[in-house]
């Protein structure tokens, strides 16, 4: 089953860039790729939940560990976990880790 691309290495990036806050934990890495996964896909017009949570399984099962190394560990603040909670584009999520 094929399935496009998710963008989520500028947003896993920046969380690797961050300097201060605490280390990201297992589940707020998890958050934050759930949360990228969903707005890439509802901006492909893709909006049924299950649908969504199949491709998002799909993505992780493909490069979740990759995507977990470049996290896990890294520092992010509460606050940029509040705004990557409320972010609905791109954008707005790539600000939240900015």
């Amino acid at each position: 089953m094929t399935f496009r691309r998710i963008r989520l290495w500028p947003c896993l990036a920046v969380v690797i860039l961050g300097g201060c806050g605490h280390p990201a934990s297992r589940e707020e890495c998890d958050e934050i790729f759930a949360r990228s996964a969903e707005i890439e896909l509802r901006a492909q017009n893709i909006t049924d939940p299950k649908v969504i949570a199949q491709r998002t399984a799909e993505a992780r099962a493909a490069r979740g560990d990759e995507l977990m190394g470049r996290c896990l560990g890294k520092r992010i603040t509460q606050s940029a976990l509040e705004c990557v909670r409320t972010a609905n584009t791109s954008e707005q999520l790539d600000r939240c880790l900015d």
